[in-house]
């Protein structure tokens, strides 16, 4: 017995002295995967596949490697084509295209601009070599459980690989080039270089490219002045631009903003009293740029781009926008929209355009708010025009013979089964064609459209463009049953206001490139005359009369003026369209969804802001003729 025990001792000894020619006790799970490696090396087949296998990876990756991009072409900034748009006073006032801020010094930006980003995106930056390991596992375990692709595992420079490097692109050979990348980088660079491309080039939404283009985009301040706060909603930015866009959705933006700061506490950038005071005196939602003004720009873009037959290089695009007259505009539409009376009335959209005699649009504004929707109902929008077009079917009575002062007889009228009737079921009886339009008779409307023919007043309205081509030749037409756009409507007027000759609806002056070569230029070319003038002076003459005492007394703009009203069934459109000595204007109101509003008529609301518009355009002018004058 005393043999054995010494002979066994003996040999634990000699195993822990030479653990070379001793036994490892491994773990059975490892010891198992061994023994069947073991197994495999000793099968020359199963030799062969592993080695191919090895191959093929190794090939695979070196295929990766050779096929990379030109590292040095790609690092250079390549961008998109801007589009400028320029004011009549050559303000800039909107821009095109990926804005690239230009490039920061990581060292001189506030060290929270950085860490807010680190601290959502990448806690362990400083730690890891460009891939993380630590949360490629964590993310594939989430991804795991949960069944779906919850969680991601990209560092900050994998995110640069990609950016600045690789297609978009979801390729097992891009994720491969992907990881090569970060390493050279990583390799190249130190962590705050790479930090300060990242800042410089990643997308914040809204067509910014880059910390410095955000921050004048979301608070038109220089990247080194952001506040904590700010950059925190940036940072938040990051993980979904649209959701989190704080002039969109401010509320998203916050809350964002909120996990952003509780992510630097977490990662001891911030202090937790810090953090909270930043969210309780931030503002998500950024600078109130009003932004009415590209409902203008989205146009005037659209149609350079279809001028050119495309955009492929920086362009310079003169408008006719006036900037005066453009915040008129949107203050009187947002004053009566934002009024008691529009939320009394079921009112909730509007819009409006103002041109001159040639059809060049000075101002125009195509609903509430362009932040909450881009739809542009002063160019897309078509509705029913309601009694506005009447001066259009009593110039085509004037065409034909008819006089203002001739007297009619107004009575009720049955027309197959249909019977217009007036405003409070009143008749007139023996009026004027004057009388009749000044206070918007429908059935002397009608019945003058009849005598007239119905296919001459089409064709009346059609030329001056205040109805389209998918207008019926019937009665109804007097009355306004066709659908216009807005801007239409106020050309049609324009032509009233000189004298009769054709006005197409423009923006656009003269589109250059980047070198000043002119691309387009607008000439004039001539324009149709459309009526004999005298027709025009005496319908002239009736439109002064619907302000001076008729539907359109509340339009009175203190100025020479004339115009008219009109009301849709059911309250559904309100629109008054008319014209000074300078300038033509429109204006419609009502809902997006055809609902009716309660009783609004385009003798009320629509007439209102049309005359405190024209009043301030027209004010300047008027007061130096009477300074002049002596007045």
């Amino acid at each position: 017995m005393t043999k054995k025990t010494s002979k066994k001792t003996s040999k634990r000894k000699i195993s822990a002295e030479s653990p070379k020619k001793g036994k490892i006790k491994l773990p059975p799970l490892l010891a198992k995967g061994l023994g069947r490696l073991r197994a495999l090396c000793r099968n020359k087949t199963a030799i062969r596949f592993c080695l191919a296998v090895v191959a093929a990876v190794f090939l695979y990756v070196f295929y990766c490697a050779a096929t990379l991009p030109d590292l040095d072409k790609a690092v250079k900034n390549t961008r998109a084509p801007k589009v400028y748009v320029l004011a009549q006073d050559g303000s800039e006032i909107a821009t095109y295209g990926a804005q690239h801020g230009r490039p920061v010094d990581l060292k001189r930006l506030p060290p929270y601009v950085a860490q807010a980003v680190i601290a959502t995106e990448d806690r362990r930056f400083y730690e890891h070599s460009g891939v993380d390991m630590r949360s490629v596992f964590r993310a594939a375990a989430v991804n795991l459980v949960k069944r779906r692709k919850a969680q991601g595992a990209s560092t900050l420079t994998q995110q640069v690989a990609k950016n600045l490097f690789l297609s978009p692109e979801k390729t097992m050979k891009r994720k491969v080039q992907e990881l090569l990348l970060s390493l050279w980088l990583e390799h190249k660079l130190t962590k705050d270089q790479i930090l300060t491309v990242y800042l410089n080039r990643v997308y914040f939404g809204a067509g910014t490219y880059g910390i410095e283009a955000a921050a004048q985009k979301y608070y038109g301040v220089r990247a080194k002045d952001l506040t904590l706060y700010q950059a925190a909603v940036l940072a938040g930015l990051l993980k979904a631009p649209t959701r989190y866009n704080p002039l969109t959705h401010p509320r998203a933006a916050d809350k964002r903003a909120r996990l952003v700061l509780a992510n630097m506490v977490k990662a001891g950038f911030v202090s937790a009293k810090k953090a909270l005071n930043a969210a309780e005196t931030g503002a998500a939602a950024g600078r109130d740029n009003d932004k009415s003004v590209y409902y203008f720009t989205d146009w005037v873009a659209d149609e350079a781009e279809a001028y050119l037959g495309g955009i492929g290089r920086d362009i310079v695009v003169k408008t006719t926008l006036d900037p005066e007259k453009q915040a008129i505009l949107d203050k009187e539409i947002k004053a009566a929209l934002n009024s008691p009376q529009a939320k009394e009335k079921n009112v909730t959209q509007a819009a409006g355009a103002v041109m001159d005699a040639d059809g060049a649009v000075l101002a125009m504004t195509g609903g509430k708010d362009y932040r909450a929707s881009q739809f542009n109902r002063a160019v897309e929008a078509r509705r029913q025009i309601g009694s506005a077009v009447k001066p259009f079917v009593y110039l085509s009575a004037f065409e034909h013979g008819a006089a203002p002062d001739d007297i009619v007889t107004d009575g009720p009228l049955y027309l197959n089964g249909w019977s217009p009737k007036n405003a409070g079921g009143k008749y007139y009886g023996n009026i004027s064609l004057r009388d009749a339009l000044v206070h918007s008779v429908n059935t002397v409307a009608v019945s003058t459209a009849i005598k007239t023919g119905v296919r001459n007043v089409l064709k009346t309205a059609r030329k001056f463009g205040i109805v389209g081509a998918d207008c019926k030749a019937d009665g109804a037409i007097a009355l306004g049953v066709c659908q216009t756009r807005l801007i239409d409507a106020v050309a049609a007027y324009a032509s009233l206001l000189n004298g009769g000759f054709a006005v197409t609806p423009f923006g656009i002056r003269e589109i250059m490139d980047s070198s000043g070569n002119v691309l387009y230029e607008r000439t004039d070319g001539g324009r149709a005359r459309l009526t004999d003038p005298r027709h025009i002076a005496d319908l002239d003459a009736v439109l002064i009369d619907v302000i001076a005492r008729g539907t359109g007394q509340k339009a009175n703009p203190t100025v020479l003026a004339k115009g008219k009203t009109g009301t849709t069934q059911n309250y559904r459109d309100a629109w008054f369209v008319g014209y000074t000595q300078d300038y033509a204007a429109g204006i419609w109101v009502g809902n997006d969804d055809e609902s009716a509003m309660k009783k609004v008529a385009g003798g009320g609301m629509p007439a209102e802001i049309w005359g405190k518009v024209m009043h301030d355009i027209s004010l300047p002018a008027f007061e130096e003729d009477a300074y002049s004058s002596g007045l």
